[in-house]
């Protein structure tokens, strides 16, 4: 079963299994996590594998990372939903602590990277029917389906 579910979302580095470890946990907020943790991939990559590559950091570390980040992120977005606080915010700690061989100005670039995946990942949520974050608890069947 495990591995038909690998195949269904190609070979990317992310997957949705990284998302829910129990079938209850296949929730609407973990997809999210788990596209923004695709945002937070490509966005680094795109702007950043070159000069990651020269602190030995590669593709796997930068897909890791982008997952644990999104994880991190979960806590925040459920801060700003019940109103305990008005703005999301992305910690330069966060970074500094996953990588921290990184110099401050490579932490800022990425933190300005995963600022933009945020924003245009919640640009692509606000046209989405499927409602993720305002329907956080519901059962996702896109664990299920595949992208």
């Amino acid at each position: 079963m495990e591995e038909e579910e690998e195949d269904k979302f190609g070979d990317d580095l992310i997957k949705p299994t990284s998302f829910y470890s129990a079938e209850h946990e296949k929730t609407k907020l973990n997809w999210f996590c788990y596209e923004v943790a695709l945002s937070f991939e490509l966005e680094i990559k795109h702007k950043l594998e070159e000069k990651l590559k020269r602190y030995r950091i590669y593709e796997e570390q930068i897909a890791d990372f982008s997952i644990y980040c999104a994880k991190q992120m979960k806590g925040i977005i459920l801060q700003k939903l019940s109103g305990e606080i008005e703005t999301v915010y992305f910690s330069y700690d966060m970074v500094e602590a996953y990588f921290p061989k990184l110099s401050d100005q490579m932490v800022n670039k990425m933190l300005d990277a995963i600022a933009k995946a945020w924003d245009e990942q919640l640009s692509v949520c606000e046209i989405c029917p499927t409602r993720c974050v305002s329907e956080k608890d519901v059962y996702c069947t896109m664990f299920d389906e595949g992208p």
